[in-house]
């Protein structure tokens, strides 16, 4: 039974045992379908399934175990074709970056295209998206390198990391807002006030809660939304709060909204990374190092 097979086979069980309907499915005929049971079964002197009135009617031991010894190569197979897709990625240039978005927006909206116009023939695939959903992404090999958020909780010994950016989350808040006079915010002012933030599959979520645990407070979430420009129009005319990442301030309309700082504030770092590897592609490394060069200047004594 080949790996095509295996998928017929596979198709007619989840269809239970319904050629008409497993033909319709993989698009090919039900005699096929057919024919292809009887011939093995026949070939390899097993039965797989059990019959009823001359109709297919469950598996039978054997069939059983064929099927998960199937379901198992065709995962296999599909994760091979995965990886094959991936390294011809990278022998051919391409490379993988998660990048949440407002960095995106924020850091990369320039360099990115002039790099891409410096460098033609490198293919900078671009994966947006939460700082937690880019992590997983990026521990299962999905991305060659990540922009993450601080903390990263990757194995320092598995993964090279590079800070990048300092910065630190703040509150905004309409320009009228009884705290929009403040210099500098304690947490335990915003306590009457209505809060909104990133989403839960955003590092900036984590971080608040992680915050207001330390400081034994509970905040009353308004709103949890993952988009950054949302969460600022949220408070325009009412006493929202939403605490979101310094640089979200270069975007907003200053005459609508203000930026207050917290005294005690939670840092928003921003980490290169890249897993260790025995050996990197030529465009993976040089790709790697000229974002670097961007950003990182290693302190000299």
């Amino acid at each position: 039974m080949d790996i095509v097979q295996m998928g017929y086979f596979i198709s007619i069980v989840e269809c239970r045992c319904n050629l008409s309907l497993a033909a319709k499915k993989i698009h090919i005929s039900q005699s096929a379908l057919s024919q292809f049971i009887t011939q093995f079964e026949a070939n390899e002197g097993v039965q797989l399934f059990h019959r009823k009135n001359g109709r297919l009617d469950g598996l039978t031991e054997a069939g059983e175990l064929v099927f998960r010894f199937a379901t198992e190569i065709l995962a296999k197979h599909e994760e091979m074709e995965i990886m094959i897709q991936r390294e011809s990625a990278k022998q051919q240039g391409t490379i993988r970056m998660g990048v949440p978005s407002l960095i995106l927006r924020v850091y990369f909206s320039n360099i990115l295209p002039d790099f891409l116009l410096a460098h033609p023939d490198i293919d900078i695939q671009i994966s947006e998206g939460g700082g937690i959903e880019l992590l997983q992404k990026f521990l299962i090999d999905d991305l060659n390198f990540a922009l993450l958020i601080e903390p990263t909780k990757l194995d320092s010994e598995k993964y090279e990391q590079h800070i990048i950016q300092m910065d630190e989350y703040v509150a905004f808040m309409d320009k009228d807002h009884p705290l929009a006079q403040k210099i500098d915010l304690e947490w335990k002012d915003i306590r009457p006030y209505p809060i909104a933030t990133f989403n839960k599959s955003f590092t900036t979520y984590h971080m608040i809660m992680e915050k207001m645990k330390k400081e034994r407070m509970k905040l009353n979430l308004a709103y949890l939304s993952s988009s950054w420009d949302y969460l600022i129009e949220a408070t325009h005319g009412n006493e929202i709060i939403s605490i979101l990442p310094r640089p979200v301030e270069e975007l907003i309309d200053k005459d609508r909204f203000t930026v207050v700082r917290f005294r005690d504030y939670i840092p928003f770092n921003i980490w290169l990374c890249r897993p260790y590897k025995s050996k990197y592609g030529e465009v993976e490394s040089f790709a790697y190092e000229e974002f670097l060069k961007l950003y990182y200047s290693p302190v000299v004594d």
